[in-house]
C-alpha cells in the first residue's frame, strides 16, 4: 500500500496511541473489537483488512512504551525492514513513494509521523505530564513546551493540586 509523505491528510500517531485507555470502571480500545478497529483503519485512511488490524494493534503496543520511554527504538525494526522506498520521475522531477504491506502500513504511518515530530528541542509527542492520564499529546507550541494533552482537565487540575499543597504548608 502507498504512504502517503504528508501526515496532514490522515494523520494515524496520535489518535492510534491514544485509542486505548484503561480507566477504572472499564477499558475504551477503539481497536480491541474487529469490526471497530476496521472502522477505525478505514477512518484513518486504511483499508480495514484483518491484516492492517492486527498490524495496528502491533504499532500500538510497540508506540506506547517507547514514547513513555519505557522501550527502545528497536521496537520499530519489523516496521522499518517493511518499508520499501521507489523512485518515479514526474514532471521533470525525482518522486518518492513509500510503500508496505497490509500488516505494516499503519505502523510505518505512524512512524514517518513520528519521524516529522522530532526537532532539535525534542520530539514534540509526548505523554501528559499528568502522571494519571493515560493520553499523549503533539505539542504545535513555539517553545515546544506543552505539558497537557488537555488544559481543560489535566492541566487544571495539576495545577490546583499544586496550588492546594503550597496553601496546606503554607497554613502549617
Amino acid at each position: 500500500m502507498n504512504i502517503p509523505h504528508t501526515t496532514a491528510t490522515t494523520p494515524v500517531l496520535l489518535d492510534l496511541v491514544n485509542s486505548r485507555l484503561v480507566l477504572a470502571e472499564a477499558i475504551y480500545d477503539e481497536l480491541g473489537d474487529d469490526a471497530a478497529a476496521s472502522a477505525w483503519l478505514r477512518a484513518h485512511g486504511g483499508s480495514g483488512s484483518t491484516a492492517e488490524v492486527e498490524g495496528a494493534r502491533r504499532a500500538r503496543e510497540a508506540f506506547v512504551p517507547f514514547l513513555r520511554g519505557e522501550a527502545s527504538a528497536e521496537v520499530f525494526e519489523p516496521w522499518l525492514s517493511a518499508m520499501h522506498q521507489s523512485a518515479s520521475l514526474a514532471d521533470g522531477r525525482l518522486v518518492w513513494s513509500l510503500t508496505a504491506d497490509d500488516e505494516h502500513v499503519i505502523g510505518v504511518r505512524a512512524l514517518t509521523e513520528w519521524d516529522a515530530l522530532q526537532s532539535a528541542t525534542g520530539s514534540r509527542i509526548r505523554p501528559c505530564a499528568n502522571p494519571e492520564c493515560q493520553h499523549f499529546l503533539v505539542d504545535h507550541s513555539k517553545a515546544n513546551s506543552r505539558k497537557w494533552h488537555s488544559m481543560d482537565s489535566c492541566g487544571n487540575r495539576m495545577k490546583s493540586r499544586r496550588h492546594y499543597a503550597r496553601s496546606k504548608e503554607l497554613a502549617s
